[in-house]
């Protein structure tokens, strides 16, 4: 998270977030949310504030826990009739690495428990363990692999929320395997990943069954990467990804069929000046066709980035650009496109006192196929933050500051704003 993992108040997407640092190698779920989010409480801290961890054999051990409190003035993101509630989240996580000469192997596991105040119907357990890793062959050559298994919540400003007594769960899974080769300076690699994601039925109000099967799906994806290294820091690339999505059941409870097959292209540029820039810089174009007939296919252009800025020793820019399809079950809407510009940056007012400034902007295109109005065509969320953190030791920090969300959609059922207060304790063995 940008400013605390605080932000996790039902949002799946935090969760998931936090997993983008603790669990590197897991491919995070593509739910209603802001990937922008998903970063650690502290972007950067300075060497002298930073946990060596535990030796454990050929590995080393991290572990940890942050306590948090937060208050929401709108847990139910509600356009009208806006509910507040204070939260307290305790999160442990542990990450085990290996520190071998030859080979990898990373082992991470992270639980967000979420207690509200007022409406204890809102509690949650999520939790995440990750295994990812490197097998190598021989010089230039090695094989990967990423295995992943999340029990989550779905945010309650998704479209596609079924609105039950509860959040509603549900489990992302799924595994990954790849293989690289680098002739000179040429670079080859081949990567096969499968994702599930199966969700729970909830209850209402009257005790009904709300249906969620005709949500649960399968994606695979079969993607190569080939790169040109012209410089011992940059290097441009081209990717090639094909995709299947499908869904468990071939029509869903509205009667369409929402499995769909697509390919993505990429072609870009990236660059590892350490201590200045690193990252990626990309155009790509995505393309997803529908099996039903009704639907429109989910296509365009989009500029991707994914990039760390160090303009001088005590401020660092995180820039990241993201394009998408996403999956709905909205009624007469095939999917959407989903656009992300986000902006965060860390800055060392003093060794031990660290702000922290983000921005983001979402734009959710719905491809929406059927006759009259639709229920959702595009809606854009903003979100903007500040935030402050004090670093007592290497083991012991606080951070506290407000986020400011608002989401604009062409019908106002799906309108919200939120204003979110937060302070967090977090230890760091």
């Amino acid at each position: 998270m940008d400013f605390s993992p605080t932000i996790i108040i039902k949002r799946s997407s935090l969760l998931v977030t936090l997993c983008g640092f603790l669990l590197p190698g897991v491919a995070v779920a593509q739910q209603y949310y802001d990937p922008g989010l998903l970063q650690i409480t502290i972007d950067r801290k300075p060497a002298d504030f930073q946990s060596g961890g535990i030796r454990v054999g050929g590995f080393a051990l991290r572990t940890g826990v942050e306590i948090a409190l937060e208050h929401n003035d709108n847990i139910f993101y509600l356009e009208n009739e806006e509910i507040s509630d204070s939260i307290i989240h305790v999160r442990p996580w542990a990450r085990l690495r290996s520190d071998w000469s030859r080979h990898e192997l990373n082992i991470s596991v992270f639980t967000d428990i979420g207690r509200y105040d007022d409406f204890g119907s809102e509690d949650y357990e999520d939790w995440v363990l990750n295994l990812d890793g490197r097998i190598d062959v021989k010089r230039g050559s090695s094989f990967n692999y990423k295995a992943s298994y999340m029990q989550l919540h779905e945010d309650r400003s998704s479209p596609d929320d079924v609105g039950g007594i509860a959040p509603t769960q549900f489990i992302y899974s799924g595994f990954g395997v790849g293989y690289s080769h680098s002739f000179n300076r040429l670079t080859a690699a081949l990567d096969f990943e499968t994702i599930d994601t199966d969700y729970d039925n909830n209850i209402n109000g009257d005790g009904d069954i709300l249906d969620n099967q005709d949500r649960d799906r399968t994606r695979n994806a079969l993607t190569l990467k080939l790169g040109y290294e012209f410089s011992p820091q940059s290097s441009v690339f081209i990717s090639a990804e094909a995709n299947e999505v499908d869904y468990d059941q071939e029509f869903d409870n509205n009667g369409f069929a929402r499995s769909s097959d697509g390919y993505r292209l990429r072609g870009g540029f990236s660059c590892d000046m350490t201590g200045v820039l690193t990252g990626d810089l990309y155009v790509v174009y995505l393309d997803q066709e529908y099996d039903d007939p009704r639907f429109n296919n989910i296509d365009g252009f989009g500029i991707g980035a994914d990039l760390v800025w160090m303009p001088t020793e005590l401020t660092n820019i995180s820039v990241r650009f993201v394009n998408s399809p996403g999956e709905t079950t909205q009624i007469d809407t095939s999917g959407y496109f989903s656009t992300l510009y986000s902006v965060r940056l860390q800055h060392q007012f003093r060794r031990n006192l660290l702000a922290h400034v983000r921005f983001s902007y979402t734009d959710n295109d719905y491809e929406y196929t059927g006759s009259g109005t639709a229920a959702l065509n595009d809606n854009e969320v903003i979100r903007a933050g500040l935030g402050l953190s004090y670093l007592f030791n290497r083991h012991v920090f606080i951070s506290g500051g407000y986020i400011y969300e608002d989401q604009n959609a062409n019908t106002p059922i799906f309108d919200y704003t939120t204003k979110r207060w937060y302070v967090t304790l977090g230890l760091d063995l």
